[in-house]
């Protein structure tokens, strides 16, 4: 049964979206009042024009229907289409549209008209915009609390380091000390005596030497510590790994030789600089042979290899920590690197310390595995590429903190 003219006119205009019938040749037949109402326009100005013209689409610029055309698509597809469009409003500022397309038939095939049903997104899409604006805030937000916090970690770490460290360097400084203390007591004691003999001079050169030696052996010491306790901001540049580790040794030599440990070194000469921070690079050795030192001093003839080599076909340096320990249980090995986890006793550690290695070598790119035999003792293997490739660093980070 045909409706008469007005009635489908009366539901036309009673439906809240924009309604258009459009000839096969892009005229428009008939409009409905709220897309007269909602593009300023009378019915006049509408009937008969191109749909393109209407839309100010004449030199396809002003609208994204030039990438694609929804009534081509219903000619290529016979069948209805919907797309996202872009178009300009009578106030010549951009209005969204979702807009459907449906193919009137005739008998013989051909399309008769096209209807077209669309309707206004505009505040949808400022929304969304304005959601992921905020979103956008919210992440750059939190992502600055986790730098401040992994920061934070970084240094509350390198203090438990220190604290651990306190009373072996204490040791450390006060041989040299009571060497030169010696020394000048001795030197007062001669002073006193009648004449300075040749070989009076000779011995007060020596002695003099022997001060100087140990003054700054006790001055590198000093400095080491001071660096390493800094609260800086990271500074990357170009890295000696061999003189890290040297560093490193230098705390740590009265903790290795107290505890009975051999440590051997087999440092490769002219080892390719890396690029990362030396700070940080620094409290990776530190931790790793603070816990080595930590593992060795239960047993007797305690061993610590520190080996670095480089690799010319992939532009890697390795270092590696080997110890004769008592190695980690299979079962706790795939757990050494998670935040808190720890093997010691109650009051010894929090487990932060490899969690901490994980992250700092994650955050210059690299990779660090642990091998471990019960018994036998353990392997930790750290790659650095000598140049930080950026996607690897950003792939690295977003590991580590699904890691984390």
């Amino acid at each position: 049964m045909n409706l008469p003219e007005n009635e489908v006119e009366m539901i036309l205009n009673g439906i809240k979206d924009f309604i258009l019938i459009i000839s096969p040749d892009r005229e428009i037949i008939e409009v409905n009042d709220s897309f007269l109402r909602h593009m300023e326009y009378k019915r006049e100005d509408v009937i008969g024009r191109k749909c393109y013209e209407v839309f100010k689409e004449v030199t396809r610029k002003s609208s994204n229907c030039h990438k694609i055309c929804p009534m081509e698509e219903v000619v290529k597809n016979k069948c209805h289409c919907q797309v996202e469009l872009t178009r300009l409003g009578r106030d010549n500022k951009p209005r969204y549209t979702e807009l459907t397309i449906f193919p009137i038939w005739e008998k013989k095939g051909k399309i008769k008209k096209f209807i077209e049903i669309s309707r206004d997104i505009t505040k949808r899409k400022e929304d969304e915009k304005q959601i992921q604006h905020r979103l956008v805030k919210m992440v750059e937000e939190r992502t600055r609390q986790l730098k401040d916090t992994h920061e934070r970690l970084l240094h509350q770490d390198k203090m438990a380091s220190l604290g651990r460290l306190s009373s072996s360097v204490v040791h450390e400084i006060n041989n040299p000390v009571a060497g030169i203390l010696n020394l000048v007591l001795l030197s007062k004691r001669i002073l006193k005596e009648d004449g300075l003999s040749e070989t009076d001079l000779k011995t007060f050169l020596q002695y003099l030497d022997l001060m100087e030696t140990e003054t700054r052996r006790i001055s590198r010491i000093v400095a080491n510590l001071l660096v390493f306790a800094r609260n800086s901001k990271i500074e990357v540049g170009q890295c000696d790994v061999n003189e890290l580790i040297g560093q490193t040794l230098l705390l740590n030599a009265n903790l290795i030789k107290i505890n009975n440990i051999r440590l051997i070194e087999k440092l490769e000469k002219n080892l390719p600089l890396i690029t990362g921070s030396e700070d940080q690079i620094k409290q990776v050795f530190m931790n790793l042979i603070s816990n080595a030192v930590e593992s060795l001093s239960a047993i007797k003839q305690g061993e610590l290899t520190i080996e670095t080599f480089s690799r010319k076909k992939d532009k890697t340096v390795i270092v590696k920590f080997i110890d004769n320990g008592p190695g980690i249980p299979e079962g706790m090995i795939s757990k050494v690197f998670e935040p808190f986890f720890t093997t010691k006793k109650k009051g010894k550690g929090v487990g932060l310390g490899l969690s901490v290695v994980y992250g700092i070598i994650k955050e210059h790119g690299g990779s660090i595995y642990v091998d471990s035999d019960p018994g036998k003792g353990a392997i930790f293997t750290i790659t650095f590429h000598r140049e930080i490739d950026p996607e690897k660093q950003r792939s690295a980070l977003s590991e580590f903190k699904d890691f984390a």
